[in-house]
């Protein structure tokens, strides 16, 4: 009977902590002098980047910091005008503006940057998947160096990913893996979520390339929040005492019954 007391005890416990977490959460995220809830509203594509999660903010700050440097705020610069050739062909294809980025991270938006594999171009294409979308590519010439043709290009390949994936994040991963890759390991690990996908170290990062430059150019103010370390020290204090929490309740529940 007592040890019943002591179950009961400690579930209630549990749920007045959770109860109490959730509260001080909430109040702290949204208090003027800790942290902004706005903060955790990253996404891409409308799909939500899960920062709340300790290791995937973890993932996050540290890409924040890598773009946070003097060439990456010049090549922000030097790239503003031909985003905006490229945001309405994506659009015209059904393809959310966020992928106007990729030839930021493959490319530093430039033609000339070769691969030691040999993709090439803005949109760094290999020649079989450039041909393949109607690009031409040969001895004398090469339209993966035309900023519209390869968008339009890029465009349909990125709208083809989709039809087969069924989710933009998902996309991002195969543009940089290949489709087929990604769908075997969806296959195998028996998930369809990227960030609950065990994938290589390149195509684990790619995501975080693409929103943690997403971001920086389009709300910096909350990239250097990230960057300061604030807003994973404060997540990591609410993974640690979710910790203790359950710690503790599980300590009342193994303990002995004493003899009544």
């Amino acid at each position: 009977m007592i040890r019943l007391v002591f179950i009961a005890f400690a579930i209630a416990l549990m749920g007045a902590y959770t109860l109490r977490e959730k509260k001080v959460e909430k109040k702290e995220l949204t208090s003027k002098n800790t942290i902004n809830s706005d903060l955790l509203e990253i996404d891409f594509c409308g799909e939500a980047l899960p920062v709340s999660e300790l290791r995937i903010a973890r993932r996050y700050q540290n890409m924040i910091r890598n773009y946070d440097n003097p060439t990456f705020r010049k090549l922000m610069t030097r790239t503003e005008k031909r985003m905006r050739i490229i945001e309405p062909i994506l659009k015209k294809y059904g393809v959310p503006a966020d992928f106007k980025y990729i030839p930021v991270i493959e490319s530093a938006m430039s033609d000339e940057v070769k691969s030691h594999r040999g993709a090439g171009g803005y949109w760094q294409f290999m020649p079989s998947t450039a041909r393949s979308l109607g690009l031409v590519v040969n001895e004398k010439t090469d339209e993966r160096k035309h900023l519209v043709k390869s968008t339009h290009a890029a465009a349909k390949y990125l709208r083809r990913l989709h039809r087969q994936l069924g989710s933009w994040t998902l996309v991002a991963a195969a543009y940089n893996a290949g489709p087929q890759h990604i769908q075997n390991k969806m296959t195998a690990q028996n998930k369809d979520d990227y960030f609950k996908l065990r994938l290589n170290p390149e195509t684990n990062k790619y995501l975080y390339k693409l929103v943690a430059v997403k971001e920086w150019f389009s709300n910096p103010e909350r990239s250097r929040e990230w960057g300061s370390g604030v807003i994973v020290e404060h997540l990591a204090k609410i993974d640690l005492d979710q910790k203790n929490a359950v710690k503790a309740a599980t300590k009342v529940l193994n303990k002995p019954a004493r003899d009544s």
